[in-house]
């Protein structure tokens, strides 16, 4: 086993596996598939991956699901930093993480470029071809001998303390076996640096300079054929329209963008940058609804191995073709997306439990034989009754359990058992998987008076103008009404309104034209986009004290009790709350807490804007599951389909489409008594587009705005290719 370490600055992730003296034999393969078996990843002394199995075979799209928390950041990191023993240091895996913009970032000298060639420059490789393809072609047409040599000698001496550089870090993260065969071609690449720097300093002119120079240009020019670097700046274009940005905004600095913009420049570099393995942690987040769109058709085109993580599951459902499942500290593999998992796990359990059902039934059967034969043998002698008697009570003593293998074929034992056991049967697992996220928000009270909670009439909204300018209207002609216990959707592309109109709503911003207004006894709960920035700047106190604290600013007491029941609603309890300080707290922990300081007190209308980005797909849906039931008023912003079909338009959770089905089709009549489906929205809320200067109802809500949106890609796709022929 060997033990490795990622970079300083970082908690340490130690990673080990099973390794034999083969391994030594294999760490220059090319082959573009992990298998490995007894993984073991740390972090600190936290263990997260115990004796696991980590498998991608080449070409398959994989979701890397589980709860916040689990490792899932942290198995991609080890995976990309090859600090897992065995993973071959030819594979090319590249990683966007949710938390680092990109490995393969722009160099700090050309911090100042525009966007486009900050993603062009991101690959790494090809910008390090173009410099040795521009020294070379100087060295080929100079006029001196010693200036060829000059430049021929430091292109040499360039490649060989890249090459001191990765041997270095290979060496410094192996041990055993692999350790000293790294080590030995440490001590050569340090000796063939030497040679080169006494080389350049010598100065002295090879025979057939030119010719080896020639040679190189050769080389590096098939380099750049391989790399398709002639189209690397209309691929690099198009992959940035994708993802939202425009001309405009490709010409602009890079240091201009905003943190959101440069986490898709990031995406952007790492589907242009060709690899084996392509991991991508979170990319949806601070994605649009067009942009996520367009990423699921480019995912589902490439032919690389592909490993994500995203709390959008629609997205993950329609890129993925199988699944890693990381729970229990171990990796289990299915073989479908994660839909088809949960209602693959679901029927599994019911037939589990239909089969330990009839085993028991059984069982009492032989039980109630066994007593019957026992007391007539004692009654009439008849030893055939009590031989009977002993055989039945062995077979359940030795051979009762499961009558049936996981195949579903007649049970064998040496085929379907190995190893030592104390009955010749297995028993029926009856395996729920893990435990709901229970999410509790209180109702409010009802409000003393009738009418309406929020009324937009003729709204309009310019941004002030400039010197001697018009304002730009953003938006006008808003006319809608949210009534006591409504719902409402906010959709569109980012940056066309749809927070200015939600500021609008809550009297942050006033509108250009038109009148709002709002029931005066309401109360407002709003979580903005920026909740969780808010909660990161807190480092040294815990959720508990923060909560306590955040009300006493308000002027009103919270006990502790009080406030760990509130905590607690949120899936925020124990040790989390008490003692563990903000800066520790994950992305989804931090929503939790924003979320609970808004509903401590239910407010009569909730506004929520992005509160699923950085949450996990079982906390999502047991929020979605809570907001169905809530009696007040709620507006959504978001670009999750499966959260605003659940909890504006009405949807069941399995009607939705991301998470499996909890009734199975043969169970009909129990087909409405599946706790998430009790209670429907009544009344379906409504659903606006916020876009091109207006805000539209869509009829047909989530469902027409994705129709909308791939009839956009469609023309985007069908003037490209006019453009290319």
């Amino acid at each position: 086993m060997t033990p490795k370490t990622t970079q300083p600055k970082a908690p340490a992730i130690v990673a080990t596996s099973q390794q034999s003296r083969f391994h030594t034999e294999t760490l220059n393969t090319s082959v573009a598939e992990i298998d490995l078996k007894g993984v073991t990843i740390s972090v600190g002394h936290r263990e997260l991956i115990t004796d696991a199995r980590l498998k991608l075979k080449e070409g398959i799209r994989y979701a890397l699901v589980g709860r916040n928390g689990t490792g899932k950041s942290t198995l991609l990191q080890a995976i990309a930093d090859k600090l897992i023993p065995g993973i071959s240091t030819s594979v090319r895996i590249l990683l966007v993480s949710q938390v680092e913009d990109t490995n393969y970032a722009l160099l700090d000298e050309d911090a100042h470029t525009a966007v486009l060639q900050h993603v062009i420059h991101g690959d790494r490789k090809r910008t390090d071809a173009m410099k040795e393809f521009d020294a070379l072609t100087r060295a080929v047409e100079a006029l001196s001998v010693n200036e060829t040599q000059r430049i021929v000698s430091e292109l040499r001496l360039e490649r060989l303390r890249k090459e001191l550089s990765e041997a270095r870090k290979t060496a410094s993260r192996t041990s055993g076996a692999r350790g000293k065969k790294a080590r030995e071609e440490e001590i050569k690449a340090e000796s063939r640096v030497k040679e080169a720097e006494e080389a350049l300093a010598q100065g002295t002119v090879e025979l057939d300079i030119a010719g080896t120079a020639a040679e190189m240009l050769t080389d590096i020019s098939t380099t750049l054929e391989l790399l398709d670097a002639s189209t690397t700046e209309s691929r690099a274009a198009t992959i940035l329209t994708g993802l939202g940005f425009t001309q405009a905004m490709m010409e602009s600095p890079f240091l201009s963008l905003s943190g959101g913009w440069r986490s898709r420049c990031a995406l952007a570099t790492s589907l242009l940058v060709q690899s084996d393995i392509l991991m991508l942690d979170e990319p949806s987040n601070f994605l649009d609804l067009e942009a996520t769109l367009w990423l699921e058709r480019y995912l589902t085109g490439q032919e690389r191995t592909i490993v994500l993580t995203s709390h959008d599951q629609v997205f993950l459902n329609n890129v993925v073709e199988e699944t890693i499942i990381l729970r229990d500290k171990t990796l289990k593999y299915f073989e479908g997306t994660p839909r088809a998992h949960e209602i693959d796990e679901r029927k599994r359990y019911k037939a589990a439990v239909k089969q330990q059902e009839a085993l028991d039934k059984k069982k009492e059967h032989v039980e109630n034989t066994i007593q019957k034969a026992k007391a007539t043998a004692r009654q009439t002698g008849d030893d055939n009754k009590l031989r009977m008697a002993k055989s039945r009570q062995k077979k359940l003593d030795e051979r009762w359990g499961a009558e049936t293998s996981a195949k579903g074929t007649r049970f064998k034992l040496n085929r379907d058992m190995a190893g030592y056991f104390l009955s010749n049967r297995a028993a029926i697992v009856l395996d729920e998987g893990e435990p709901p996220v229970k999410v509790v928000i209180d109702n409010p009270e009802k409000l003393r008076t009738a009418g309406n909670l929020v009324h937009l009439d003729n709204v309009a909204f310019s941004f002030k103008a400039g010197k001697g300018g018009a304002g730009k209207m953003l938006f006008g002609g808003v006319t809608l009404t949210v009534g006591q216990g409504g719902r409402c959707a906010f959709v569109g592309a980012n940056g066309h309104g749809k927070s200015t109109l939600v500021k609008i709503i809550l009297g942050e911003l006033s509108p250009t034209k038109g009148t709002v207004i709002r029931h005066p006894l309401m109360k407002i709960g709003y979580f903005s986009q920026h909740s969780v920035e808010e909660l990161s700047k807190e480092t040294t106190q815990t959720p508990l004290t923060y909560f306590i604290e955040h009300f006493e600013k308000k002027g009103e007491a919270v006990t502790e009790g009080e406030a760990r029941r509130s905590l607690a609603g949120l899936g925020l309890s124990g040790g989390t709350v008490s003692s563990m300080p903000m800066s520790a707290l994950s992305g989804g922990q931090k929503v939790r807490l924003a979320f609970s300081l808004i509903v401590h007190h239910p407010p009569a209308l909730l506004l929520l804007d992005e509160v699923t980005t950085h949450v996990d797909a079982p906390t999502i849906q047991a929020i979605a599951v809570a907001l169905r039931t809530f009696t007040g008023g709620i507006i959504l912003v978001t670009h999750d389909r499966w959260f605003s079909r659940v909890v504006v338009e009405g949807f069941s959770l399995s009607q939705a489409g991301a998470f499996g089905d909890h009734q199975d089709n043969d169970d009909e009549s129990d087909a409405s008594s599946s706790s998430e489906d009790e209670d429907f929205v009544k009344s379906p809320g409504q659903t606006f587009y916020v876009g091109n200067g207006k805000v539209k109802l869509l009829e047909r809500g989530m469902e027409q705005y994705v129709e909308l949106v791939e009839r956009k890609l469609q023309k985007r796709e069908r003037l490209a290719a006019r453009a290319g022929t």
